[in-house]
């Protein structure tokens, strides 16, 4: 199979996760804590049958191992606060918030590597912030919408953790190194609140569980095709490409999501400014 093919799936498995983890943890109003957990738990489960079943291996994961944790960290806290945006905003709306993290990762990239700052960047920046801000109605509404705050933050927290993730996953077995990352993310999400061990039991009755089950297996199948895509072709190209799934995940929630029928043509051209705004600062890079 080919880089293109990866990529693809990466981006409708990824998209019609959102739009079910939305359905799911706003209409049953879960702990964010104890949803992170059961949730990362069973894709890890999932995705490490199937590690075993085609031979678990993690050759030169020593070498990786600082940015490995790193990213294991972050996914687990990002994922907390990912549920807590879910909960407050519209599925549509927070594609948008989470394409921040392309900024987040190209800052990261000027302070800790010394890359520089181009024109295209600064372009691209502008254009994603003013998708933000037609979002939010108004760029300083975002100071004080407390879900797009949180969305924000996940944006931060995943740009770190995916970047990390990314980098694991070029230099071991993606499926092992998958399956190995997404265990320890629910490991941490348990650690910042052990007592959301309470809050579970709700995620285990059979209708939910039945539905945890189906997002699991499109976010697991939708993670391993990134990592697979990133593995096989080139970020330069894969990143911008990827970042169509602001577009489809918009374009889902309109169509499946009745309640999220509003604000149609802003939501639309927020999506394409921070599709163009993505694409400018990767291949500027």
């Amino acid at each position: 199979m080919t880089w293109q093919f990866f990529t693809l799936i990466s981006v409708l498995g990824l998209s019609v996760s959102v739009i079910l983890q939305r359905t799911l943890i706003h209409k049953d109003k879960t702990d964010p804590f104890a949803y992170a957990v059961v949730f990362q738990g069973i894709v890890a489960v999932l995705l490490m049958l199937v590690a075993l079943l085609y031979g678990f291996k993690l050759p030169g994961f020593g070498a990786v191992i600082v940015p490995a944790i790193i990213s294991i960290i972050f996914f687990g806290a990002g994922h907390i606060v990912y549920a807590k945006t879910l909960q407050r905003v519209e599925a549509s709306a927070f594609s948008v918030l989470f394409a921040t993290q392309a900024v987040w990762i190209m800052l990261l990239g000027i302070l800790l590597f010394n890359e520089s700052l181009t024109a295209l960047q600064v372009i691209g920046t502008f254009l994603i912030f003013a998708g933000v801000a037609l979002i939010v109605k108004n760029f300083w509404g975002v100071f004080k919408d407390r879900g797009a705050l949180l969305g924000l933050l996940t944006g931060l927290l995943f740009g770190i953790a995916i970047t990390a993730w990314s980098y694991v996953g070029r230099h071991t077995d993606p499926l092992s190194w998958a399956a190995i990352s997404f265990v320890g993310t629910a490991l941490v999400a348990f650690m910042i609140r052990p007592k959301s061990v309470r809050a579970m039991r709700p995620l285990l009755k059979p209708k939910v569980f039945v539905t945890l089950i189906l997002l699991a297996v499109f976010y697991g199948i939708g993670s391993l095709a990134m990592l697979l895509a990133y593995k096989e072709g080139s970020f330069a190209v894969i990143s911008p490409l990827r970042q169509t799934s602001i577009i489809v995940t918009v374009l889902l929630a309109l169509a499946f999501l009745p309640v999220e029928r509003n604000r149609v043509s802003r939501k639309l051209l927020a999506a394409v400014l921070c599709v163009v705004g993505v694409v400018l600062i990767v291949v500027a890079q």
